[in-house]
């Protein structure tokens, strides 16, 4: 049933309460925007070989709360309790559309060792991630 208030039909359109096709193709272009040049930095090789796993859980653990809040408190302003699970799967969505494009770029850089070093692959994606996920998550903002 269509709202007759034109003010409501205004403010419902402006949340973005579902993930659409539009919105998956934003979060991958946004990703891509900063996957491309991450994933192929030696930086970004050496420091998957290094870091422990504790590091890298922290740096996800901070990501998603930093996108979480983001998503929740400007995409949904005044109804974050009522769009907090579909907040919620947008930040996942983001999550793991930046990582997917940031193993595609490892992987064609000959940097994705997902057969032989699978600690190492994840690392190396985890940190990708970081500022990928970020620039994903600007460009869904927009509308």
């Amino acid at each position: 049933m269509k709202s007759k208030n034109p003010i409501l039909e205004y403010t419902a359109g402006k949340l973005k309460p579902r993930l659409t096709v539009a919105d998956t193709l934003k979060i991958l272009v946004g990703a891509s925007m900063l996957a491309i040049p991450t994933a192929l930095t030696e930086e970004v090789w050496n420091l998957g070989k290094e870091l422990s796993w504790v590091n890298i859980t922290v740096m996800l653990v901070v990501e998603y709360v930093i996108i979480a809040a983001f998503i929740i408190l400007e995409s949904y302003k005044d109804h974050q309790k009522v769009y907090l699970r579909e907040g919620t799967k947008r930040v996942v969505a983001i999550l793991l559309l930046s990582g997917g494009i940031v193993g595609l770029f490892l992987a064609l850089a000959g940097q994705m060792p997902l057969l032989t070093d699978t600690s190492v692959a994840f690392k190396r994606v985890i940190i990708g991630m970081l500022p990928a996920s970020m620039s994903a998550t600007v460009l869904d903002s927009l509308d």
